[in-house]
This record gives structure tokens, C-alpha cells and sequence, in this order.
């Protein structure tokens, strides 16, 4: 398929690295007072009004959400502090985004991502999609922090600024292995699919801070909240900092160092290590990452090493402890490694199987690249054998030897990785329009920068606009953001006459974005911006995909107590929707199994059911009214309309006596039986019960919410679930 068409939003980016795209395929950009959300328009959405883009309704949905406005209780009254911890930038700023960034998925409800953004109060704020696609602020992770500090600094001043965030990066997520001899029909849990999501963060006092972030369930039936844990906290003050340009020891030496601070932070990949008896009891887990933090022009490199366990000390709502030590790996630094005076940003580059790992960090007219061997990464080597290589950025961007070099600051930095050549590629963008990538193995390329191919889509926008304004040729395009996804890369450009001043009204500010595959070897029929691919939609399938749920429910009997983790209705829903709809000679041994017991523990006659089973195929008679009032019936479905029987023709729909026709839930196969109780799948449709929307002192709500922790994407294409 040709490139997706580039997109003109009315804006002005308000940062560098102005944007992320997230796993889900949301597309976020930074915009002064508000975050700009992107979601593209899938095929089952089309025709849905919803998108401001004129000529683009079936490529994106966009939603504008404003973050610049706090209660009192998420960010109080500051009153004048001391000089040294007093900043008057931050608290009497206007709150604009100066750092976004989507977190890994698994996060935020229904497993999709959650958006952090940075506000220039020094605030971070988790973002996530609530009901209707209406974005709401879910946490601070500020707030989180101030109790871990009060227990230990007295000063009121310093602890607010240790409260205070300059700079974070998401972890990719750190998971637990999968046991392989589990149980017939058993899922693994939340940690192995999804992994446990861990925030770098520094603050205004230069500390380096660990945190862990979870979704927790909220109290009393309340909304589900998050809740932080601090895991590791360094000081980059530790070091000595020394300038060669200033004199040290003196006065203006003092004052400088005095307001470094950490502006930059990259959080390096997991390398899993194989547990034994040091890990202590009970260990799930066990893995090692480095973090690089530009602190004022030097990048220092903080290991951390993390533990999961599951022993009497585990989060009983949670079922894993974690542990972990973060202390800065000297291995990663050489001699070459701080000679330049480093401006930011800072990207690892890396893949699973490759023996070096590579850190890229922006310096002045230059791409700095550190090379390493894993195991120094890994902190297992006694050496580092650091090997430092610069890339000048010359003013065109075309890589060749010149003694002309941009001085634009670097805006925008990406890497990706290419499955096909295991290749992963570093793409650069400067505020003055300089492109440039090049291709990482296990060492760089010895060639030198060249333009990547989203410079075409870029020149195209670019001499539109020279066009249209009558500039001669002297347009400038000024890149703010780079992002990538499934393959894609986005670049969030600007334009600008280049003879004479640019003046614009808020009205008449246009940023564009425009996309290219990431990689040289990419064929553009691979790419598509929401990743989607064909869904089998064959009742084969289907009923395949069905039966990996029929199954966790009816293989859940406990033999040592004699009973079932389910409530009579679901298990009776489950094993009749077995018998209509599955071939599976287990399943169905174990659907006439669980009828036998629930005959015998409800005293009610299911000869009929128990007979489908030996009838694959058939059809079950709805109740009569007469049988329904015999017995306190908690087992059989019952029509909200007219108080009639529902029987059992079909795993996907239900029907009452009177003719009344329901959708069948996909997750608990129990008619659903009124509007607004349902939550759907985002590629394919398929409908199922929010479990949120059912009464939560019920045991029916309570046994959703339990499946929708096990099987938290569709069933049938694990699609993401919308509200």
C-alpha cells in the first residue's frame, strides 16, 4: 500500500520530541496547553462520525484533551520557599506539555496504553480513555512521591523539590516467564502476557528514581486507581562534576553546578537472568537494565537490578513482592565517553539477539554513539570496552564530508527494528530541518549519515508550501517530533519563510505530520497505520477460540473440596453453550460432568441438557414459566420483557419463549439483556458485559470482573476492548 497520507492539525508543537506513538496505534503530539490524540479509523468504524480532519474521516479520529488545569488537591497553593528551592518558572507557568510518552500496553484499562504527560509545573500526569473515548487524568505521579521523601528529609523546601519531575522514561515491560507445564486450558497471568510496567523519573534535586506503576482496583466499588511504588533511588550528585571550561573551586564553577539539572533519561532493555538461591525465596524473576541520564552535558548510566517474587511477603492483591538495587554501572564509561558536551536526547539501540548494545546521544552538531558488549550492560564482564564513535551533522543532511555543520539542536530522535534483516535503524530530525539515519548490526555502520525516506514526504510539504506563500525557494521546514510504529515512521514538521520574519495568530498555526516506512527494506504492502490484519470470522475459528474460555471455566473443578470456583449460572451457561455449539470430546465429557454436579447440588432436573451432550448440535428448550416459579431459580436465564424462559440454540444469540431475540456475551455466554451494559472489541465488534457496568456488590460482577482479568482482549482477535 502507498504511504498513509500526510495530516495537517491546527497547532503549534510546544516541545521537542513533541511525539509518541503508542503499541495501540494512538498517535499523540504536544500542543502548549493540550496533548492532540490521533486514533486511526479501523474498518469496523467506518461511516462513524467523530474525525475534525476534513478528506481524512476514514484514516483518523482526532481528540483534543486540555492538561493544564489541576484541582487544588492534585496540585496546591505553593508559598514562597527559600532561594535555593524556590523556582518561580514552574509554579507560575502556564501548565504546557514539555514531555509526553505512552506507556508499554497492559497498562491502562482494557490493557491499552496510558499517555504520560510532563507540564511545565513539573507535574506528571497519567492519562487513559474513559467511556465514550473522553480522555480523563487517572493519577499524578507527584503525589506518590511525597510521602516516600517526607519519611527522611525534615526540610519542607527540599522535599518539594524532590517531588518536582524533570524528566521520566517508561520501561519496556519486564515480564515473568510463563510456566510450560500448566494445566489444561489454563491462562498465564497479567505479568507474563502483559509484564510489570516500571517509570524512570528525575527530579528537581537530581535524584534518579525507579518507580513501580500499577492499576490497582478501586475501594469500596469505587473507580480502579494506580498506585506507584518507588523501587530504586540514586543521587547523580554523587559523582564529581567538573567542567574543563571553568575554573573549579570557584565561585561562578559553584553556581553552575548549582542548577544542572536532568533534563534527558532513556531507559534501557531487560536482560533476563536465570534465578537461583541469591534471589531468595520464591523469586519469579529476576533482570538487570541500565538507565542514561543527561545530567547537565554528561550522560551517566544507572544499572538496576530487579527481583519478583511471589512468597509471604507478596502484594495480596497483586501476588508478587519486588525488590531492586540501582546503583551506577562504571563499566558503561571510557575515557571518550564525557570528552563533548552532550545536549540530548538519548535512545538505546538494540534487538534480542545482538552481542553489543548501543546508546545514541545528541551532542553539539554530532550524534554521539557508546558501543558495549552485552555482558558489560548486563554488569557481568570486569570490563567495559567502550567504544565511542561521532556522526557531524552537516548542514544538508546528506552525510558527506563537509566542514559545514548544523548547530540546530537535535528535536527529534527515533530507533526501530526490523524483523525481516534483524537491523535496527536510528533516525535524527533538527529544529533547522536536517534528516539523517543510519543502520545499527552488533556495530554501527561504517557509513556515514544518509537522508531516511520520510526527507521525501518532508521536501513534498515543504515546496507546497514554497508555492503557495510565493517564496522562491526559501522555505523552511522544521522537524519537532519523530515516532514509530509497526514499521512507520511519523515526523511532526513546521513551516517557515526563510527571508523574513514569521508572524502567525493561534488561528493560523498548522503543524504536519507525514509517514514513510521506517527501514530501507520495508515493502510498503506490509505497512498499514493501525497494523490491522484479516480476522478469521469462520465458526471453525470461532468456536475454536470460544472453547479456550469454555474451558478455563468447566476444567476449574477442585477435586479436593468437590466444588467449582463459579457460580451455578456461569457454569450452567458454559456447559450448555458446550453442548450446542463444540466438537471437542473433552469439553464435552467435561460440560456433561459439570451438569451432573450442578443437578445434584441445585436438586433440579437437566436430563435434557446432559442428553445434548451426547447430541452435539441440538437445541435446548427455554423453561416454562411453571418450572421457573417451582424452585429459587439462580441457574436459569429469565426475559427482563416478559418474564419467559430463554433456551439455547446458538453460542452467539439467545432467544426467549415470546420470541425475543439477545445478543450473547462472548466472555460469560449470559444474555445481555439491556442497553449500556456492553463493551466492544475494536477490530472485530464482537460484543461482551463491562464489568463495570454491572452492580458491584453482585456475584455476577465479581465473577466478571475475575474472566475480564484472565482474558482481557477479545476472545476471537484479541483486539482491544472499547467502552
Amino acid at each position: 500500500m502507498p504511504n498513509p497520507a500526510a495530516v495537517e492539525l491546527q497547532l503549534s508543537p510546544s516541545c521537542y520530541n513533541c511525539l509518541s506513538w503508542s503499541a495501540d496505534g494512538e498517535l499523540a503530539m504536544a500542543a502548549g496547553e493540550y496533548v492532540q490524540i490521533l486514533t486511526p479509523q479501523l474498518a469496523t468504524q467506518e461511516g462513524k462520525e467523530g474525525s475534525s480532519l476534513p478528506g481524512k474521516a476514514n484514516t483518523w479520529h482526532v481528540t483534543r484533551i486540555r492538561v493544564n488545569l489541576f484541582a487544588n488537591k492534585e496540585w496546591p497553593t505553593i508559598f514562597p520557599q527559600k532561594n535555593e528551592h524556590f523556582s518561580i518558572g514552574p509554579e507560575q507557568s502556564l501548565s504546557t506539555v514539555v514531555g509526553l510518552s505512552w506507556s508499554p500496553p497492559g497498562l491502562a484499562r482494557y490493557r491499552r496504553c496510558a499517555l504520560a504527560v510532563l507540564t511545565s509545573n513539573l507535574l506528571l500526569s497519567l492519562y487513559e480513555a474513559g467511556a465514550k473515548g473522553k480522555w480523563k487524568r487517572v493519577a499524578i505521579v507527584n503525589a506518590a512521591l511525597k510521602p516516600e521523601f517526607q519519611s527522611f528529609v525534615k526540610d519542607a523546601g527540599l522535599c518539594l523539590r524532590k517531588t518536582y519531575i524533570r524528566s521520566f522514561a517508561w520501561a519496556p515491560p519486564l515480564k515473568v516467564s510463563r510456566d510450560p507445564e500448566g494445566a489444561a486450558y489454563s491462562v498465564p497471568g497479567p505479568e507474563a502476557r502483559w509484564g510489570v510496567q516500571v517509570l524512570a523519573v528525575t527530579n528537581d534535586d537530581n535524584d534518579l528514581m525507579c518507580l513501580q506503576v500499577r492499576r490497582s482496583k478501586g475501594e469500596g466499588g469505587g473507580e480502579d486507581g494506580y498506585s506507584v511504588k518507588m523501587l530504586g533511588l540514586s543521587s547523580l550528585h554523587d559523582a564529581e562534576a567538573s567542567d574543563e571550561l571553568i575554573q573549579s573551586g570557584s565561585l561562578f564553577s559553584a553556581a553552575l553546578r548549582s542548577r544542572v539539572r536532568a533534563l534527558h533519561t532513556a531507559f534501557g532493555p531487560w536482560v533476563y537472568r536465570p534465578l537461583d538461591g541469591g534471589d531468595g525465596e520464591g523469586a519469579v524473576c529476576s533482570a538487570t537494565a541500565n538507565i542514561a541520564v543527561l545530567y547537565g552535558s554528561k550522560v551517566k548510566v544507572f544499572k538496576l537490578d530487579v527481583t519478583l517474587a511471589g512468597d509471604e511477603k507478596s502484594d495480596p492483591e497483586w501476588g508478587y513482592s519486588s525488590s531492586a538495587v540501582s546503583t551506577e554501572n562504571a563499566l558503561l564509561y571510557g575515557e571518550q565517553v564525557n570528552a563533548c558536551q552532550y545536549t540530548g536526547p538519548l535512545r538505546w539501540i538494540h534487538s534480542d539477539e545482538s552481542r553489543c548494545m548501543h546508546l545514541a546521544a545528541g551532542a553539539m552538531a554530532k550524534v554521539v554513539t557508546l558501543s558495549f558488549p552485552r555482558e558489560a550492560y548486563a554488569g557481568t564482564a570486569t570490563s567495559g570496552d567502550v567504544q565511542v564513535r561521532e556522526w557531524p551533522l552537516a548542514d544538508e543532511g546528506t552525510g558527506e564530508h563537509s566542514e559545514s555543520r548544523s548547530w540546530e539542536p537535535i528535536s527529534g530522535m527515533i530507533t526501530t527494528f526490523d524483523e525481516s534483516t534483524k537491523l535496527s535503524t536510528l533516525h535524527i530530525g533538527t529544529v533547522g530541518g536536517l534528516s539523517a539515519m543510519t543502520e545499527f548490526g552488533d556495530a554501527p555502520d561504517e557509513e556515514p549519515l544518509h537522508s531516511p525516506l520520510w526527507k521525501n514526504q518532508l521536501d513534498d510539504v515543504r515546496e507546497r508550501f514554497d508555492l503557495d506563500c510565493d517564496l522562491g525557494g526559501l522555505a523552511i521546514a522544521r522537524v519537532w517530533g519523530l515516532a514509530s510504529h509497526r514499521g512507520l515512521a511519523a515526523a511532526a514538521i513546521t513551516l517557515h519563510p526563510g527571508d523574513m520574519v514569521d508572524y502567525r495568530t493561534t488561528s493560523g498555526e498548522r503543524t504536519s505530520i507525514v509517514f514513510s516506512p521506517a527501514s530501507l527494506h520495508s515493502p510498503n504492502n506490509e505497512l498499514s497505520i493501525s497494523g490491522q490484519t484479516p480476522i478469521d470470522l469462520s465458526p471453525e475459528f470461532l468456536q475454536a477460540k470460544r472453547e479456550t474460555v469454555l474451558g478455563s471455566i468447566l476444567f476449574s473443578f477442585d477435586n479436593d473440596t468437590n466444588t467449582f470456583p463459579w457460580s451455578q449460572s456461569l457454569l450452567y451457561a458454559a456447559a450448555c453453550c458446550t453442548a450446542v455449539g463444540s466438537r471437542n470430546q473433552d469439553l464435552l465429557s467435561q460440560a456433561k460432568h459439570t451438569l451432573e454436579w450442578l443437578a445434584a447440588a441445585a436438586e433440579v432436573d437437566l436430563t435434557d441438557e446432559i442428553s445434548t451432550c451426547s447430541t452435539p448440535g441440538g437445541k435446548i428448550k427455554a423453561r416454562s414459566t411453571e418450572q421457573l416459579d417451582e424452585s429459587d431459580n439462580t441457574m436459569f436465564e429469565v426475559c427482563t420483557i416478559c418474564d419467559a424462559g430463554i433456551g439455547w440454540h446458538s453460542p452467539q444469540e439467545a432467544q426467549c419463549a415470546s420470541g425475543h431475540l439477545f445478543v450473547r456475551c462472548g466472555l460469560t455466554f449470559k444474555a445481555i439483556q439491556e442497553p449500556g451494559l456492553s463493551k466492544f472489541c475494536s477490530l472485530c465488534g464482537a460484543e461482551y458485559l463491562s464489568e463495570d457496568m454491572l452492580d458491584e456488590g453482585s456475584e455476577f460482577a465479581g465473577e466478571c470482573r475475575r474472566l475480564a482479568t484472565v482474558f482481557d482482549t477479545c476472545v476471537y482477535c484479541q483486539g482491544k476492548f472499547l467502552a
